[in-house]
């Protein structure tokens, strides 16, 4: 999964996008809120007929649910908030919840088994039969549901849910009709709104000023490499933060700030900022209302293109925003969530079309990569990640696949003159258990090029057939051509980098970036401790290359999990992991950033960091590298030999974008901080925007 706080950031594994996201990161392949120091008191819910057992009114205690706060307050409010609004986790109540549970084609013992075996998410089945009986009806009568005489037991949960007649959440605007089918988009906006600017254009996507960072990459083809040279090994000992934003959030913060014309633009799992990006002054704020569940709330950024910022929600929909005023101008339901799916990728948008996939496979949801209009988003054409039927690759899954998985997690890669679309695919589902789908399981753990006109396979590397680790082909590859050589670069949670020929298809090179142990080995049955873990390898931020010293860098994550083979069973839009991959303390957590020729792949350069790296990774023509830390530490490297220049303590996780940029002629890099994740990656802070400059 990835990318997670799976992601893939996964986000999820102590049991766990990823993350992923997750989400990680939940991928490719993750992050937590902080528990809120009130929680707010459960009047005890008044008995109604209802609460025998009927169908719309399951069984349960006024006592139960009172017992039931005291074990949510201590065990879930982190992840889910303190009045189960959502966070890093789920919303356990309101329109989104009653959509994906409520809905009739569940029963009661679906909630009550996703609470019992698959949470804490830190600890899954750690609580007593009473504990998940009385947090279940805590979360019942959160909802509306009525309390009578007879508690909650294992025997009363085979009930069917739906809504009951006055919800606490019926105040909420009820959630328009989905998609006709679970990969059909449909549009929400009768008529699309008109952008206020019309830039950047083809041609500066194209080829991108210097002083911009266009992309979640900076660039289509995705190199993160940024001419500017300011900023060198000389001078940056001399960095000062010339301003900072807080976002005034806490919980997944893993975006890739994108800045045009001197405004930066980022995002949170809900909402989306602009603010300038030499004083961090907030220009506009757009925040957007889930109207349906929303699986793993993360997203990792934008794409700029004809005056519009595209991105996509947790609850599924591909939505486009003024860039000037942040004022919707289009929402196009792209998945259902109630199955599942949900979006944390960067779209990419170029000649009139915006691109975007959609994650969930850890919830049993096959992956989609879809092309919209990017006046209107109208869909323009599907792919779908999972073959069926006489579709070539159908034949790899020797079982079917109709919970095939596939996440689509932080970005695309884009080939203008070839008309080439590059996409990271994730971990088949279930996760872990192999057996219930034997084959090679195209195209997850894949990179698949399609045709940016039509959608159609053009070709596809695989780098784990059959994956049962969780070892998602998260981040977005980098597509780039030296010595006359036309190569694309991708690294995984598997731990490798991995070179391609793109006129031959043939692999290159594959090259190590963490630990392996047992990684030639599938799960076991028994358990087993295994290198790299369902959080390691590179997450969903991938390889940068150096052009001019023909270098690329990439982070990883050295974190080793024990993995068991478990009982696996559906549940539509419930976790589907088929296992459990306990990770190594988090303290034993630790992570690499390497250097390898980008044209052989030859290692040229390794440092070992005290925890893991999963933010990004930015090298310039300053002769210079930027990333940063899980402790917080804003860290440069010399690109030349790894040698750390300059670190500085930000006060929170390090897990997104480094983008840099001039304005006014001045070279500055910002630094996402703040990733928040308590159970994941046991790390925390709130989601901050720190800009450096050295002085003129």
């Amino acid at each position: 999964m990835c990318p997670a706080q799976r992601h893939r950031v996964k986000r999820r594994s102590m049991q766990r996008r990823s993350e992923l996201s997750a989400f990680a990161s939940l991928a490719l392949g993750s992050a937590t809120l902080i528990s809120l120091t009130v929680a707010l008191a459960v009047p005890p819910p008044a008995a109604n007929a209802a609460s025998k057992g009927s169908s719309s009114g399951p069984s349960f205690s006024a006592a139960q649910a009172t017992s039931g706060q005291g074990v949510y307050t201590a065990n879930c409010q982190g992840c889910h908030g303190a009045n189960l609004q959502g966070g890093a986790g789920p919303a356990l109540m309101g329109t989104g919840f009653t959509a994906k549970w409520a809905n009739g084609n569940h029963q009661l013992t679906d909630l009550y088994d996703v609470i019992a075996h698959q949470m804490p998410l830190n600890a899954p089945g750690s609580l007593s039969q009473k504990q998940y009986l009385d947090v279940t009806a805590y979360i019942l009568s959160k909802n509306g549901y009525s309390a009578g005489a007879t508690a909650l037991s294992t025997k009363t949960l085979k009930v069917k849910l739906t809504a009951p007649a006055k919800s606490k959440s019926a105040d909420a605007p009820a959630a328009p009709a989905g998609p006709a089918a679970t990969n059909l988009p449909k549009s929400l906006t009768a008529k699309p709104g008109q952008a206020s600017g019309n830039a950047p254009s083809d041609a500066e996507l194209n080829n991108v000023p210097d002083g911009e960072w266009l992309t979640y990459n900076r660039t289509l083809s995705g190199e993160r490499y940024s001419p500017l040279n300011q900023i060198t090994a000389a001078n940056v000992k001399n960095l000062q933060v010339k301003c900072v934003f807080q976002v005034g959030e806490t919980g997944a913060f893993q975006t890739g700030p994108v800045v045009y014309k001197g405004m930066l633009y980022l995002t949170t799992p809900r909402n989306t900022y602009a603010i300038k990006a030499d004083t961090c002054t907030k220009v506009w704020e757009s925040d957007y209302k889930p109207t349906g569940a929303e699986p793993f709330p993360v997203n990792r950024g934008v794409a700029l293109y004809d005056g519009k910022l595209f991105r996509g929600t947790t609850d599924g929909h591909l939505i486009a925003l003024d860039a000037a005023t942040g004022k919707t101008l289009w929402n196009t339901w792209m998945v259902d969530s109630t199955k599942g799916y949900f979006m944390s990728a960067a779209p990419v948008a170029y000649n009139g079309k915006v691109y975007m996939g959609a994650a969930g496979a850890d919830w049993g949801a096959n992956g989609v990569i879809g092309a919209f209009d990017a006046d209107t988003g109208k869909p323009l054409w599907n792919f779908d990640v999972i073959p069926t039927g006489k579709e070539p690759g159908a034949e790899t899954w020797e079982k079917g696949a109709e919970h095939g998985g596939g996440s689509i997690w932080t970005s695309l890669t884009l080939d203008s003159a070839s008309h080439l679309l590059y996409v990271s695919i994730g971990n088949p589902a279930p996760d872990l258990n192999g057996g219930l789908r034997p084959g090679a399981n195209l195209y997850t753990d894949s990179v698949v090029v399609l045709d940016t006109n039509t959608g159609k396979l053009a070709w596809y590397a695989q780098q784990v057939p059959h994956d049962t680790h969780d070892w998602d082909t998260a981040a977005a590859p980098i597509i780039y051509q030296q010595n006359n050589q036309k190569l694309m670069a991708v690294a995984n949670k598997g731990g490798w980098l991995y070179l391609y020929d793109r006129a031959t298809h043939k692999l290159v090179s594959q090259q190590e970036i963490t630990t392996h142990l047992n990684a030639d080995k599938p799960t076991s049955l028994t358990g087993r401790r295994d290198c790299p873990g369902t959080l390691g390898g590179a997450e969903w931020n991938g390889p940068a290359l150096d052009p001019a010293n023909n270098m690329l860098f990439v982070n990883s994550v050295d974190w080793c999990a024990t993995y068991k083979i478990g009982e696996t069973r559906y549940v539509e839009g419930g976790f589907f992991f088929g296992g459990s991959a306990t990770a190594d303390p988090a303290k034993d957590g630790r992570g690499w950033t390497r250097a390898f020729n980008a044209t052989t792949g030859e290692p040229m350069w390794s440092v070992k960091m005290p925890t893991p790296m999963i933010a990004a990774v930015t090298p310039t023509a300053g002769g210079v590298v930027f990333t940063g830390n899980l402790n917080g530490d804003f860290l440069v490297l010399d690109a030349k030999s790894g040698q750390q220049l300059y670190s500085f303590r930000t006060g929170g996780a390090v897990a997104g974008g480094l983008p840099t940029y001039t304005v006014n002629g001045q070279q500055y890099v910002a630094v996402a901080s703040g990733n928040a994740s308590r159970s994941i990656w046991s790390t925390t802070g709130a989601a901050t925007i720190f800009v450096f400059g050295v002085p003129q």
